[in-house]
């Protein structure tokens, strides 16, 4: 059995979108079978309506859904420390993992000016907007923001020339 990530609404195994709240349900990282478990002392930080629900207690640091908003916390990827997520910061997450693995490197090349830092974020969100179809530029640049909020990513410069620069992004050292 399914649950909706949106809800909590138990789902068919072939559903497309929850009967209940009508969560498109390929936008979220669906559990099967949850532990689910009320926490009685964390509410959702992201909405604020809803006590999180304890999905996985298998790792170190276990991971929590809302019920309302369908946020997680938990262990983003592996960073060895919780935080508030959802699935679209689950995507772009997975992405740039797989490409630093494969290329070494997510950047973009950008002409040196004042507002370098936005241009970069930009360009790094039309970059990723490949791998994410239906999701606006703006969407993914404001969950690129998110992620370098929170510390979970960094942006790094590398000179080009005194014209261009490579900006990339890379995930923070948990260390």
């Amino acid at each position: 059995m399914k649950y909706c990530p949106n809800c909590g609404a138990k789902l068919s195994d072939n559903a497309k979108f929850c009967p209940v709240c009508g969560a498109k349900l390929d936008d979220y990282v669906i559990y099967e079978n949850p532990e689910v478990e009320v926490s009685n002392d964390i509410v959702c930080r992201h909405c604020g309506k809803a006590k999180l629900m304890l999905v996985d207690a298998e790792s170190d640091i276990p991971l929590y859904m809302c019920p309302h908003c369908g946020w997680y916390y938990g262990d983003f990827l592996g960073i060895g420390r919780p935080i508030y997520y959802d699935s679209i910061h689950l995507k772009i997450g997975r992405i740039i993992k797989a490409e630093i693995r494969m290329k070494g490197h997510v950047r973009v090349n950008v002409k040196k000016m004042q507002k370098m830092e936005d241009e970069a974020l930009t360009e790094l969100a039309r970059y990723l907007s490949e791998d994410l179809k239906g999701h606006e530029i703006t969407e993914i640049r404001d969950a690129l923001v998110y992620l370098l909020e929170e510390n979970v990513l960094e942006l790094y410069e590398e000179d080009i020339n005194d014209d261009f620069s490579w900006v990339g992004v890379r995930f923070v050292d948990s260390n």
